[in-house]
């Protein structure tokens, strides 16, 4: 190597390091942002909504996230597809080579859509959301130092570190997390990246916050050796509510497809069922770090915490079942320190020792449930003891964690998380594959036979010629896709001599649409799920893009390209 070159190869890390702590401190003012845009909707909705007395206060409790569910889901399934869904599916599947998940678009929707939601009351949290917003921050700020496009995917979990870190103050948990929840592997760069942006996110937050966590707590100890056994207990019961908890709403989506019950009625009933909750049991609205936080410090009585874990818990499954925008996280912190601080007043009252703190079983218990529903062991303990800045609770705190994750997997093998990937078709990469690395449009055929709505079979005869396809593409007038027109509608409308229609009833909507940057097994494996063979391609702005056959596939197979995914390489 040349002095030229290892100039060349000196400057180039530089720059990386330089681009990681500006995703950093960009991610970390975005957090901010965006936590302060919650606090203002939940100020000028569900705040309002609660303040009212007479009998329009339930109407309105009732109304106002009904009505404000069923808007978002129309207009995030009209406008911006890529915001649907789970939002650590969404970072899974960006860095797996989908990056348009996390694309300007659908950070920006996800920025304007979520407080909106939460600020009417939505049972759920801003951190899953403020991990893509911040991924998709972290990806442009990549752009804008022009890094190369293949290592700009190892930007997504720098975000997601950088956004955690920014919100609790807590960067190592950011770090950990962001390993446990999107990469699951550390690779020496992608940790080096991680760790700089935690930093840097987690100065952004003591400059605007003065490095108050948005999440309060209190340092708690334990003294009685007896408590372990309440502290076991704990952890077996978070087990099984977090377990319950995924098992509930899995069921409950299941029902509502099988029913076909269309996506906005799902979220209008959805919030109807949380308003009608929250009316009884006003903390189960929105974030609720504030009850949380109660907990943590041990203030509410038994009957308190146990009122609000069962309002919270039916909410939280109801919303998250019917497609409220919103998040996991929040939520399992809520019901763990919920349950926890049961569990505590419970103990005060079988031991009758004013030793035992409910605050400390409202800590554990918050790490269990959070480690049970999000299946992230040592990101759940990490953000215990960053909170609280003590580590007297370790031994139960790990205990209760363990006995809390493997509860858990046992009733719900698979998460939230895992089950959305599982029904997009996701799988991770297989590198031992050659079609590993590829995305759709490396394989979609871009030259199409294109049909009009308006046109009648007669002219979509005389479009197609001499092709022979089971399915043609239908676009409108401005190229935006409609559905397919498969070719036993032309022979049934050919049979019955109706040449002279036009064929806009007969256009049908594909099982499967695939976008250009989505990774080609994942694609496959959906295709597999769904029965069928082929698919439109369609871009971020509804557009055919390309359609994808088994003769595409096949020809893809024959070759086998390197992989070229370096992830932030010059820092190892």
């Amino acid at each position: 190597m040349t002095r030229g070159d290892v100039s060349r190869r000196w400057l180039g890390k530089r720059a990386v390091i330089v681009a990681l702590v500006a995703a950093g401190v960009a991610s970390g003012l975005a957090a901010v942002v965006f936590h302060l845009l919650v606090e203002l909707a939940q100020l000028v909705m569900i705040d309002r909504a609660l303040g009212l007395t007479g009998p329009w206060r339930p109407v309105v409790l009732i109304a106002l996230p009904a009505t404000v569910a069923g808007f978002l889901v129309w207009f995030v399934r009209r406008f911006v597809p890529s915001a649907e869904g789970v939002g650590l599916a969404r970072l899974r599947r960006a860095y797996a080579g989908d990056p348009d998940l996390v694309g300007p678009r659908a950070t920006a929707s996800t920025l304007a859509l979520t407080p909106i939601s939460l600020g009417s009351g939505a049972p759920l949290g801003p951190e899953g959301p403020i991990v893509v917003i911040a991924s998709g921050v972290s990806m442009f700020v990549a752009k804008l130092f022009r890094l190369p496009r293949k290592m700009r995917r190892g930007m997504i979990p720098v975000g997601t570190a950088a956004g955690i870190a920014a919100i609790f103050n807590a960067p190592m948990t950011g770090v950990v997390f962001a390993m446990e929840e999107v990469l699951g592997s550390a690779g020496r760069g992608v940790l080096g990246g991680t760790i700089i942006a935690a930093v840097a996110g987690a100065v952004v937050q003591r400059v605007f916050l003065g490095g108050r966590p948005i999440l309060p707590a209190a340092a708690a100890e334990w003294t009685d050796v007896r408590e372990l056994v309440g502290f076991a207990i704990l952890g077996i019961l978070a087990g099984v509510l977090s377990g319950f908890a995924i098992r509930a709403t899995l069921w409950l989506r299941k029902s509502l497809k099988n029913r076909e019950v269309s996506p906005v009625a799902q979220a209008v009933a959805g919030g109807a069922m949380v308003g009608a909750i929250g009316t009884f049991i006003p903390s189960v609205f929105s974030v609720g770090y504030t009850t949380t936080s109660r907990f943590l410090h041990g203030d509410g009585d038994l009957l308190f915490s146990a009122t609000a874990l069962a309002g919270k818990l039916i909410a939280f499954i109801a919303a998250t079942a019917t497609g409220l925008l919103g998040g996991t996280f929040a939520p399992s912190l809520f019901l763990g320190a919920a349950l926890g601080s049961t569990v505590g007043g419970a103990m005060q009252g079988w031991l009758n020792a004013e030793t035992v703190q409910p605050a400390a079983y409202a800590l554990v218990g918050m790490g269990a449930v959070f480690g049970g529903m999000l299946r992230s062991p040592l990101a759940s303990a990490l953000i215990v003891f960053e909170l609280t800045g003590d580590y007297e609770l370790i031994l139960p705190l790990m205990l209760a964690i363990a006995l809390s994750v493997f509860i858990s997997s046992r009733l719900a093998p698979k998460t939230l998380t895992e089950d959305q990937l599982e029904r997009e078709g996701f799988e991770r990469i297989r590198t031992g594959d050659p079609l590993s690395g590829l995305t759709v449009s490396d394989v979609m055929t871009r030259t199409l036979v294109v049909i009009r709505p308006s046109m009648t079979f007669r002219e979509a005869i005389e479009t197609i010629g001499a092709a022979r396809h089971r399915e043609y593409p239908v676009v409108d007038d401005e190229d935006r896709f409609v559905g397919v027109l498969r070719s036993a509608a032309i022979i049934e409308a050919i049979s019955r001599g109706e040449v002279d229609q036009t064929v806009e009833r007969s256009i049908a909507v594909p099982s499967v649409i695939a976008r250009p940057a989505q990774p080609l097994l994942s694609f496959l494996t959906l295709m597999s799920k769904e029965g069928t063979d082929r698919a439109p391609v369609v871009d971020a702005s509804d557009r055919l893009a390309g359609f994808v056959s088994p003769s595409d596939v096949i020809r893809a197979r024959m070759r086998v390209r390197p992989d070229e995914d370096e992830e932030l390489g010059l820092l190892g």
